[in-house]
């Protein structure tokens, strides 16, 4: 950082008669993970660095298009249109400083008072610009677990140019899906085996061992009973009722060998007709690259050095475990048949 900044210096001196312009592609901040804080109704986004030179990069927004709140640590959580914020006044500005010693970001940004040390040896406030803000699911890879199941997306169908597989049919697709078919025992549950149990070649629990794994298998024993009919639907309601972050399963109705009814082809009584669903309520993780476009940086002590950017990549803002609200077909057709009940009356 002392070099560039040498280097900016140097061609300020040996271009002084121009209009003290100067054009640079990045500094040791750009591309960086960033934090975010809240102070004073402000955003700040902000990361710093302590190697060789002691500075930091900090951007200030105060927006209505940002969420309002920040108990979900988050931006926005709009994933189809970019953030546009033009740089201007004290509430929409960048800010880049140079310190006498090592600075803690989060004591720095993330209080009222920034604390009196370290000292401020130079700072650059931006003029103009814009700010961009693009936020996209960042559980969307093949190798990820959007759904937190512990089946990555690649193997539950998660198809790029959007065909997703959805074999239940519930409108949610596998990869989103906590319960892949739609049985009332959530896929995280059914997935794992036991070394004596029966398993798929990809070593996935397949109790009556028909090759297709009990989390895919609407009829887990093939008893011809389907699973969710061989659970009580009070225990299915607890289950949505008591919702946890461990998306609680359903008690069986009884156990005989050990094995719970949904898993005992020797028992298919009784049999529970319902059409209750589980919570698919998941969480989700987001990604919010910050891109600065068309500002300069100003000095401020007086001297009008002035840097110009055409386009600052500043850095990304990884944001896990946000909650995301879904529901099945079913549960919408419900849900909306409980609005109109409850306009009609």
């Amino acid at each position: 950082m002392k070099k560039i900044l040498a280097a900016l210096f140097f061609s300020f001196a040996l271009y002084s008669c121009d209009d003290g312009d100067i054009t640079v592609t990045s500094f040791d901040l750009e591309n960086s993970d960033l934090t975010l804080c809240e102070i004073d109704d402000k955003k700040v986004l902000w990361a710093v660095n302590n190697e060789d030179v002691y500075e930091s990069m900090s951007l200030e927004l105060k927006d209505n298009s940002l969420n309002d709140t920040l108990t979900q640590a988050i931006l926005t959580l709009d994933v189809s249109e970019d953030i546009e914020i033009n740089l201007s006044g004290e509430d929409n500005r960048l800010v880049y400083r140079i310190y006498d010693s090592e600075v803690n970001g989060r004591e720095y940004f993330c209080q009222g008072v920034p604390p009196g040390e370290p000292r401020v040896l130079e700072e650059y406030v931006s003029a103009g610009g814009v700010v961009i803000i693009r936020t996209r699911f960042n559980d969307i890879r093949l190798d990820a677990d959007a759904d937190g199941d512990g089946v990555l997306n690649g193997e539950e169908g998660y198809d790029p140019d959007g065909n997703h597989l959805d074999t239940d049919g519930d409108g949610i697709p596998d990869y989103l899906d906590i319960d892949d078919d739609n049985d009332n025992v959530p896929t995280a549950t059914e997935k794992n085996a036991s070394p004596e149990d029966p398993t798929t070649a990809e070593g996935y629990l397949d109790t009556d061992e028909d090759g297709i794994p009990d989390y895919l298998d609407p009829d887990d024993d093939n008893d011809g009973v389907l699973t969710r009919h061989e659970i009580d639907p009070e225990d299915v309601q607890r289950a949505i009722d008591e919702n946890s972050d461990d998306f609680l399963s359903p008690i069986p109705t009884a156990e005989v060998d050990g094995l719970p009814n949904y898993l005992n082809e020797g028992v298919s009584l009784p049999n529970f007709e319902h059409d209750l669903q589980l919570d698919h309520h998941i969480t989700r993780s987001y990604r919010s690259t910050i891109e600065i476009k068309d500002f300069n940086l100003i000095r401020q002590d007086g001297s009008g050095e002035d840097i110009r950017f055409d386009s600052y990549v500043l850095g990304r803002l990884d944001v896990t475990r946000i909650p995301f609200q879904q529901f099945t077909n079913l549960q919408q057709e419900n849900e909306e048949e409980e609005e109109n009940d409850e306009e009609e009356n």
